[in-house]
């Protein structure tokens, strides 16, 4: 993986996510544009580099809060983790497929987050539904920029140094021809 241009892309996902996501939230949620490159990089580049890749987005964001550092970086990478564990059994190019695994990753992060939380510092003034019904939420609105966001970067996937795979359907062509 070339990693002076990924480390381009996480400045801006980064200066992004703090300069236009707010302007953009609805009803409160904002989407979570690191997530989607996190996966991005699950779904697309090799192993080893996409858990790497999401450590370093995980504690460049955690740099940029106020929240203990690590928390970010360690749950970035367990999201990359968990995309590179499930990705040989999905059709990747789908966006169907990324809307339902940024739904799927999102609800499973925020939640950890929200019970690390309510753990640490106690009850906030939200109830646990509101909490609850923001999560669910924001992670519906993150998996909806996940197709878009997906599709933009696996168009520029050549930056990164990750090649666009070619399915070659060995054999296919002549099934149904019957070679007499």
């Amino acid at each position: 993986m070339r990693w002076l241009t990924f480390m381009i892309l996480v400045a801006a996902a980064l200066t992004l996510q703090s300069t236009v996501a707010p302007r953009l939230e609805i009803f409160g949620a904002r989407a979570d544009w690191l997530l989607v490159v996190v996966i991005f990089f699950g779904l697309y580049a090799p192993s080893g580099d996409a858990i790497l890749g999401g450590w370093i987005v995980g504690i460049a964001a955690d740099l940029m809060t106020i929240e203990r550092l690590g928390l970010l970086a360690l749950s970035y990478a367990l999201a990359a983790m968990l995309v590179v564990a499930v990705r040989d059994y999905l059709f990747r190019d789908r966006a169907l497929t990324q809307f339902i695994l940024a739904l799927a990753v999102s609800l499973i992060l925020r939640a950890a987050w929200l019970i690390f939380r309510r753990v640490l510092y106690g009850p906030s003034g939200a109830s646990l539904w509101e909490s609850s019904a923001d999560l669910v939420w924001a992670s519906i609105y993150t998996a909806a920029w996940a197709p878009l966001l997906g599709a933009i970067l696996l168009r520029r996937s050549h930056w990164f140094g990750i090649p666009r795979r070619r399915y070659t359907y060995a054999g296919l062509h002549g099934m149904g021809r019957t070679g007499v």
